[in-house]
């Protein structure tokens, strides 16, 4: 019979692959969609951000390497 502690680790290594897995997933690239993925100012077709302070800003908020 398991005891509290047991059911404790079980649920740690549950949370703890949950967040390894999580955590290699990789972004998906993004879509231009006629808007600044940063902030949301009108563009041509097939442009991502307005400019690079837009771009640098996005990357660094999410952490995404160019």
């Amino acid at each position: 019979m398991s005891d509290i502690v047991d059911i404790a680790q079980q649920a740690e290594a549950l949370h703890l692959q949950r967040a390894l897995a999580a955590a290699r997933v990789q972004h998906q690239p993004l879509i231009p969609c006629h808007r600044c993925h940063n902030c949301e100012s009108s563009l041509p077709a097939g442009g991502l951000f307005c400019d690079t302070d837009c771009r640098d800003d996005y990357q660094r908020r999410t952490k995404r390497n160019p």
